[in-house]
């Protein structure tokens, strides 16, 4: 009996750890999303909030990668980029302009890869990671020609698996009076996490039961600063543990990717709606 019960027991134990959960986090648009340095109350808030994301990663202990805008950097945030650095988390490029791919030459794109590439040259970790903006990677010569360029500079694409489209709610913060924010996002976090939750639950569905790692992607902007701590506990809290974003690439699950358009005569709004309503539907 004893050895029924001990077998029974270390087949359960088996199937737990077989079920191991696991996800990489992954946040773009460093140093901050919007973030002003001109007045010393602007540079006080955007020094508060980003210390916040900072404090959530290390109170968890994610081992998190971050993606830099080479051309957002105000004068004074190089200093958030090399706390971030110091605080044991990595930084990868996210070209300098934020252009997208599906909407311009490869030229131009790698132009402004390489133009980031220099300008993060002291911050960027090893090994060196970029993140395509808008997860646009071009069509089929577009995305060859500048794959080819970031496997001659040593760069690792970073995909996404689980997008939290948090910047669907970041940009309702805009319409609230600057006082009544964090009220507001109070209120919305209920409605965020659950989103996220149900962005993570599509995202082990696409991977049909393959142990596979999950990476997501959010954004370092207002609203994350307040509720990254709660995202981080959500995923704790539903059996995840955090893991790099190299652990993340040994067996990632399906990623995703924005296709160019197929409509050319519909708007880039209109054609950016059709795809994000594969998420929202």
């Amino acid at each position: 009996m004893r050895h029924l019960i001990f077998i029974t027991l270390f087949l359960a134990s088996s199937l737990c750890l077989s079920q191991t959960k696991e996800i990489a986090i992954t946040i773009d648009d460093l140093p901050l999303v919007a973030a002003k340095m001109n007045t010393p109350g602007n540079k006080q808030r955007a020094t508060e909030r980003f210390g916040k994301i900072i404090q959530a990663l290390s109170e968890y202990n994610v081992p998190a990668t971050g993606f830099v805008i080479g051309g957002a950097i105000a004068p004074g945030q190089m200093e958030f980029l090399e706390e971030f650095r110091k605080a044991g988390f990595r930084l990868g490029n996210h070209t300098y302009s934020h252009y997208n791919l599906n909407q311009m030459s490869a030229d131009k794109y790698i132009a402004d890869i390489d133009r980031a590439d220099k300008k993060l040259a002291n911050v960027l970790t090893e090994p060196k990671y970029f993140r395509y903006p808008y997860l646009a990677e071009g069509n089929k010569d577009k995305k060859q020609k500048v794959l080819d360029y970031l496997h001659d500079h040593h760069y690792v694409v970073a995909p996404v698996t689980v997008d939290s489209l948090d910047f669907r709610f970041n940009e309702r913060l805009y319409k609230v009076p600057y006082r009544q924010r964090e009220q507001y996002i109070q209120r919305v976090k209920g409605e965020y996490l659950a989103f996220i939750w149900k962005q993570t639950l599509r995202a082990e569905q696409r991977a049909k039961g393959k142990p596979v790692k999950q990476i997501l992607l959010i954004h370092a902007n207002i609203l994350n600063s307040y509720l990254l701590g709660d995202i981080l506990k959500m995923y704790k809290d539903k059996g995840y543990q955090f893991i790099s974003l190299d652990e993340a690439l040994k067996n990632p699950a399906p990623a995703i990717t924005f296709p160019p358009p197929t409509n050319t005569n519909k708007t880039e709004q209109q054609n950016n709606d059709d795809l994000l309503s594969i998420f929202w539907d």
